[in-house]
């Protein structure tokens, strides 16, 4: 009988030995991550996107912003950068995106980029960008100023007196930095308005608009270069100075003067309507998450509704605050945007978008 129960009692034993060591291989198993449900959650990251300082952009770069970092859970950093200061870091990697860019400024480093794989295009943030020059629409038709040669007559750059040169009138250009200024300026050397006016290049879009609305709003002549969809161009009636088509031949005599100071265009025209474009780096489109490079591809804010929303945002003076323009962009625009992610993307820029205030 002692016998018996020594046996029993060894077999006991040795059965809660091996549970022991089943339980703690279960825990083991469980605090290594081992098994399908106990994945960690994906670490997040930062992706850096271009700021190229005007208006359109920073309504992009904020819906972009609030989109990746409340549907995603990511962070977005915005990198202050002149055009080839985009260029260079898209090249290089230093950024991952650039959502407004315009390759027409710029055709032979894009094509040639796009051909050694050191850039991607995305997609389209909207359906094209227009360039031009302008001035308000009833100086146009007052004076009777249609076309390119009309600026130089004598009464006519006498309206746009420099204030500071009064013998020539004043060209307000596109911004120090950005390849249309380099543009304009070979354009007027080969239409020989140079002659006539003097080209002034703010350092920042807040200097050009004000350099544009303030006589606009004092009903006074100006002449500058502008582009849409933009707030201040929809928001006043203006006039587009009538320049010769746009052909590729044309533009190619441009790109020279842009390249060259000491060149003069054999002739010059308009600009071309351009598509804006999302782009990125090669790093990211290779080794960044393919959700957002996915996302990337599909953002489309629409050529309108971007329009309309810079408008909003200058009636409602947010000064600055850009995420108040994407939160009234996303709220007003659902049925756009929530086709640019999956749906539980959606719901979680929905909810965000609840707790948020225009």
């Amino acid at each position: 009988m002692e016998a018996l129960i020594d046996r029993w009692a060894n077999i006991r034993g040795r059965a809660m030995l091996l549970l022991l060591i089943l339980v703690s291989a279960l825990f083991l198993a469980a605090a290594c991550g081992g098994g399908e449900k106990a994945t960690a959650p994906a670490e997040s990251i930062t992706i850096k996107i271009a700021d190229n300082t005007f208006e359109t952009n920073w309504i992009e770069n904020a819906i972009v912003k609030f989109i990746i970092e409340k549907g995603y859970g990511h962070q977005v950093e915005e990198v202050v950068l002149t055009t080839p200061g985009v260029q260079a870091a898209l090249q290089n990697g230093d950024i991952d995106v650039a959502i407004e860019f315009w390759p027409g400024n710029m055709q032979d480093w894009y094509d040639e980029e796009i051909a050694k794989g050191t850039v991607v295009r995305l997609g389209d943030i909207y359906g094209g960008g227009d360039q031009f020059w302008v001035i308000p629409k009833w100086v146009s038709d007052q004076y009777n100023i249609k076309t390119v040669e009309d600026m130089k007559r004598p009464e006519v750059v006498q309206l746009f007196k420099d204030p500071e040169d009064p013998k020539k009138g004043v060209f307000y250009n596109c911004i120090i930095g950005w390849q249309c200024a380099e543009v304009n300026r070979a354009k007027f050397k080969a239409y020989g308005l140079d002659q006539y006016y003097n080209i002034m290049s703010p350092g920042a879009s807040a200097a050009l608009d004000a350099a544009l609305v303030g006589p606009m709003k004092k009903n006074q002549p100006v002449f500058g270069y502008y582009w849409a969809p933009t707030s201040i161009y929809g928001g006043y009636d203006w006039y587009i100075i009538q320049e010769p088509p746009y052909t590729e031949e044309c533009w190619a005599e441009v790109q020279k003067g842009r390249d060259d100071t000491n060149y003069t265009p054999q002739q010059a025209c308009a600009y071309d309507t351009q598509p804006t474009l999302v782009m990125a780096s090669k790093r990211f489109v290779q080794e960044g998450l393919p959700e957002l490079v996915e996302f990337f591809r599909k953002i489309n804010v629409g050529t309108l509704q971007v329009s309309e929303t810079a408008a909003w945002a200058v009636e409602n003076d947010i000064q600055g605050k850009w995420e108040k323009a994407a939160v009234h962009y996303l709220k007003t625009y659902e049925e756009r945007w929530k086709t640019w992610m999956p749906e539980e993307n959606y719901k979680k820029v929905k909810a965000a978008l609840e707790k948020a205030e225009a």
